[in-house]
């Protein structure tokens, strides 16, 4: 009910000037772009029910609220090539996975309630092939989401299951330094190897044996056929800390290692459409080491299409993944995620989602989740 009443309230709103709900602020928000400072406020409400249930009609219901702001020290007449970002976070509500009991967060805003500082960095290019970033980050921007993969729900579209680099809700400490030459291109980061949520990263990285974590990528943006590309990702992770083994025994492990190799292609995109209208396809498998990691095996894969006739901006997928569980018992999981992303205004978007687990937790009940998000750019 909730959702819906905000639904009518922005279908009365459909005027509102430009891409946000408050519109350009009578000129101020143009303004203040053009001096290098952008503000970006998203709020996301998300309501999942599990139709397979004892009991008909629970849902659970979560709220997401982003605040960022982003300063450009050259529109600043500071340096060249230099940006600041800083996000704060709200999370209130639950999502479906307390219901549901799978080995890793169903969708991709769940998390424990909390507000935090969810990154604080300085970015500085160098020219068009190198560029660096310091501070407290999601490793997902770098190292997870492929392209045309970010309009899924589920959470393991995102950052590979397998990895421990930190990501949503826990961002961490870190370093990350890119290079770029015609069409491939290098990363290699740092991070702290025990982030936590609400931390800032001083007070998590620098503990006695807090360990550390190193990734690096290597991918290759080529043309497919006459009208888009696609990219190839090979990466890497390292991570040194003082680990259990996942059997349940007293041995201790000093890291763990693990890989990715991502295939993230459009096959097509309209002639007639500058933007990112057209079928894309997502490929995507994951390992790590089975002693000592939880889930140490991931393929997942998905199609998407944007654009879909007199509706340009709205999208269409499906995907699928399997992963394989230690704990709590040595299983594995499945699941399938088809969604519809109705774009209402330029500032928000309803999407309704159905997905279905099989094994949740490596041995719990089959699930069938009916739900949907509205998420509105303020």
């Amino acid at each position: 009910m909730r959702a819906l009443a905000i639904t009518c309230a922005l279908a009365a709103t459909a005027h509102a000037d430009g891409d946000h709900l408050t519109g350009a602020w009578g000129g101020a928000r143009d303004a203040l772009a053009d001096a290098g400072v952008v503000f970006d406020v998203t709020y996301a409400l998300e309501t999942f029910g599990d139709v397979q249930r004892d009991a008909p009609g629970h849902a659970t219901l979560l709220g997401h609220l982003d605040a960022a702001v982003t300063l450009d020290s050259e529109k600043l007449h500071l340096w060249p090539g230099g940006k600041l970002y800083a996000l704060a976070q709200n999370n209130a509500g639950h999502g479906i996975n307390r219901d549901v009991g799978s080995a890793t967060d169903i969708s991709n805003l769940e998390a424990a309630p909390y507000t935090q500082l969810g990154e604080l960095f300085l970015e500085q290019q160098f020219g068009d092939a190198i560029n660096l970033r310091v501070g407290k980050q999601d490793a997902n921007r770098d190292f997870g989401t492929p392209r045309f993969g970010g309009n899924f729900i589920n959470n393991n579209f995102g950052m590979f299951p397998t990895s421990p680099l930190p990501s949503y809700p826990t961002n961490g400490l870190g370093a990350s330094l890119g290079v770029a030459h015609a069409w491939l291109a290098a990363r290699a980061a740092v991070y702290e190897g025990s982030p936590q949520v609400g931390g800032f990263g001083l007070d998590t990285a620098f503990k006695a044996h807090a360990g550390y974590m190193l990734a690096g990528l290597v991918s290759a943006t080529t043309p497919f056929g006459a009208r888009d590309t696609g990219t190839q990702s090979v990466g890497v992770w390292r991570q040194q800390a003082d680990l259990p083994a996942v059997d349940g025994s007293s041995r201790t492990f000093a890291h763990d290692a693990g890989f990715y190799v991502q295939l993230d292609e459009r096959f097509y995109r309209s002639v007639d459409t500058k933007d990112e209208s057209g079928l894309t396809v997502i490929l995507r498998f994951s390992w790590a080491q089975a002693d000592r990691t939880d889930i140490s095996r991931y393929l997942g894969g998905s199609v998407a299409y944007h654009g879909l006739g007199a509706r340009r901006d709205d999208t269409v997928g499906i995907g699928a993944g399997y992963f394989t569980v230690a704990q709590p018992v040595d299983g594995s999981e499945e699941f399938v995620e088809l969604f519809y992303k109705w774009r209402m205004t330029p500032y928000a978007s309803l999407q309704p989602d159905l997905q279905l687990y099989r094994h949740p937790g490596g041995d719990g009940r089959d699930a069938l989740l009916i739900g949907t998000r509205l998420k509105v750019k303020i």
